[in-house]
């Protein structure tokens, strides 16, 4: 079974831990395709759009240990991963949202139960009205505690696995 699945991200480490929480509770006979989601206000500058490319935007925004959190999970979870992208929505109404779930063939959202991003540029906002007011099946992964992590903000960090002593 294949299916497409939507995680919204601000390019942290932290949001690679919904893509491995996920990726944790699906069984072994599914293959995904992890859309990783950022929403990016378009500017209205002429000379802007005429040189816009999105590789490059997506080069400013992505960190080198963000590229290599996602090296390790695409590694890590080989079986069940068949593509793992990063992509911008610049959408201002829901219903360029539903286009973009429509035109990617997305079947789910998955969504932390802690949600607080932390945006790096100005133009970044938050896609969670967005994902709620869709059609979209919403998939919430996590703990409802945030438990300090010795390497937070370091590939190694994907790596900690949240087991609580008691």
């Amino acid at each position: 079974m294949e299916k497409t699945v939507l995680i919204p991200t601000d390019f942290s480490i932290a949001s690679l831990n919904i893509v491995k929480n996920y990726l944790n509770e699906q069984p072994s006979h599914v293959r995904l395709n992890i859309i990783l989601l950022h929403g990016l206000h378009q500017t209205d500058s002429i000379t802007s759009l005429l040189f816009y490319s999105k590789t490059r935007l997506l080069q400013e925004l992505v960190s080198k240990e963000f590229n290599e959190g996602c090296d390790v999970l695409k590694n890590k979870y080989a079986s069940k991963i068949r593509s793992m992208r990063k992509d911008v929505f610049s959408g201002f109404t829901q219903a360029a949202f539903n286009n973009y779930v429509e035109a990617n063939r997305v079947d789910e959202a998955c969504v932390p139960i802690l949600y607080n991003p932390q945006f790096n540029n100005k133009s970044s906002f938050d896609l969670m009205p967005y994902i709620k007011a869709s059609s979209l099946r919403v998939e919430c992964v996590g703990s409802g505690i945030d438990l300090p992590i010795p390497e937070k903000g370091k590939v190694a960090e994907l790596f900690f696995n949240r087991v609580q002593v008691s």
